[in-house]
Parts: C-alpha cells; sequence; structure tokens
C-alpha cells in the first residue's frame, strides 16, 4: 500500500556544520551522505527511532535535509496501523513519527528518491490533493540538537498542525 505526505517540516546539514553526522568525516554509517545528491540516508537515533535524511549537497559534501515532519495525504489507515495512534496531527509531526508511518528503515540507506521505493514528488502529482499556494515558510533555529542549534536552518509551513514543534 502507497504511503504518500507533503513534507511540511526540514532541517538542514550543512559541510563543516558540527551537528551533521558527516563532520567526523566518511565512515561506513554515513557513506551515503557523501555520495550524489538525491538518495536517502537513513539512521537510528536512541535506539529506536529511524530518521530519514535526503542527500543534497555535491558528491563529497556531506551535505543533506532531514525531514522532520510530513501532512499525511494518502494511506493514512495503514499510517495510523503503523503507529497504532488515530490522531492524525501525530502521525508524522516529528522524524522517528514519520519513518514509523510511512515504514522507512535502515533497509531504505542508499535508496534513490528518484527511481527507488522512496519517490519526492509534488503534491499536485499526489490524486485528490491539489497543489499548495501561497503558504508562508517559517525559518528558524534547529531543535532536537545540542550542537550548532542556533543556525537558523529548520524551514516549516506557517501555521501547519502537522510540525513537530512551535
Amino acid at each position: 500500500m502507497t504511503t504518500a505526505g507533503q513534507i511540511v517540516e526540514t532541517e538542514a546539514y550543512l559541510s563543516g556544520d558540527p551537528a551533521a553526522h558527516s563532520f567526523i568525516g566518511k565512515t561506513k554509517r554515513n557513506a551515503v551522505l557523501f555520495g550524489s545528491a538525491g538518495h536517502a540516508y537513513v539512521y537510528l537515533i536512541y535506539g529506536r527511532h529511524y530518521c530519514v535524511n535526503v542527500v543534497t549537497g555535491e558528491e563529497g559534501s556531506g551535505e543533506a535535509v532531514l525531514i522532520r515532519a510530513l501532512e499525511p495525504l494518502q494511506g493514512i489507515h495503514v499510517m495510523k496501523r503503523r503507529r497504532g495512534t488515530e490522531s492524525l496531527s501525530q502521525l508524522c509531526s516529528g522524524p522517528g513519527k514519520l519513518t514509523g508511518a510511512m515504514g522507512i528503515t535502515r533497509e531504505c540507506n542508499g535508496a534513490s528518491f528518484m527511481e527507488g521505493p522512496l519517490e519526492i514528488r509534488s503534491r499536485d502529482s499526489v490524486p485528490g490533493h491539489d497543489p499548495v499556494r501561497n503558504v508562508e515558510i517559517v525559518r528558524t533555529t534547529r531543535v532536537g540538537i545540542l550542537k550548532a542549534a542556533e543556525k537558523p536552518l529548520r524551514f516549516y509551513l506557517k501555521d501547519s498542525p502537522f510540525i513537530s514543534r512551535k
């Protein structure tokens, strides 16, 4: 069953960023970050939740964007079952919730978002959903990290009830 959602919140991690997994250099765990753009970097946090990033920088740069939250659009009954909740606003309102609802695991690490099991497409390509227009994007500091948390590299759709934190 296909599940889909609109990305409503992200955080950027740049080359030389002390909060980025690439900061320590290339390792077996983070090698995908140093590959070509458009691939998934999936890792486990707190020993129980996966997070998914999109590699965005030039090959070798170690840059990526964490997908922090989605507005559920398709396959919602599957997402609710996977997450064990009926709350629509809580299905994907955080990186671990999002991957749980979408069924994203470490097996997706390195997958192409263009031709793999994960896809990033425009909202207007999702049947039955109109494209978002005239939405304000808020830029603020990152959350849930200790190093370089003050950097204004978190972006979210203003007034979205689906973001992880205000």
